[in-house]
């Protein structure tokens, strides 16, 4: 991992593994909602002995979701490994770069989990509108909203507390070093 200038070991926290394993299975969750979905539809197909066509109930545009998922997990691991940029307003001493970047870490993998139930809650209300369904207001779209802005604050806050230690061992360093001379 790098961050500026400074180089160091990337290593797992037991949150990011365990976020990371939930990620997974939700992504296997929307994947499987889809197949329920392409098999339910083909068993109403297949008791269809009218002439009526079924043509309108097709699964097939359900497979974006799945799509959208894996790229998101993939975006998301992209983001954690690139080397990152010194931040401009907080100070971040060689000493707490890696914590730096375990917090922005931590941050990237619990929003692309919350991201990812999100995008499970949208291929279900597709799914409800392919097959007729009842789509009832859905308030978990509002909430996985409100939980991101709130991970993204807690981060900040969590970098801000950060830099502030990391500025007064600097500050105390100095004053030792003037004393010192």
């Amino acid at each position: 991992m790098k961050l500026g200038n400074y180089s160091f070991v990337r290593r797992y926290t037991l949150a990011q593994i365990l976020v990371d394993i939930a990620s997974f299975l939700v992504i296997l969750l929307i994947c499987y909602s889809v197949y329920v979905c392409a098999m339910d539809i083909e068993q109403i197909k297949s008791y269809n002995v009218t002439d009526t066509s079924l043509d309108f109930l097709d699964w097939k545009p359900l497979i974006i979701w799945c799509v959208i998922s894996v790229v998101l997990f993939v975006f998301s691991f992209i983001l954690i490994l690139i080397p990152k940029k010194m931040p401009k307003k907080l100070v971040v001493t060689e000493k707490y770069a890696p914590k730096y970047c375990n917090i922005l870490d931590t941050c990237i993998s619990c929003v692309r989990l919350v991201l990812l139930l999100a995008v499970f809650e949208l291929s279900c209300i597709h799914k409800n509108s392919i097959l007729f369904q009842n789509n009832e207001m859905n308030i978990r779209l509002i909430l996985c909203s409100v939980i991101i802005a709130l991970l993204i604050w807690f981060t900040a806050v969590r970098l801000n507390s950060l830099s502030d230690v990391a500025e007064r061992e600097a500050e105390d360093e100095k004053t030792c070093r003037i004393i010192e001379n």
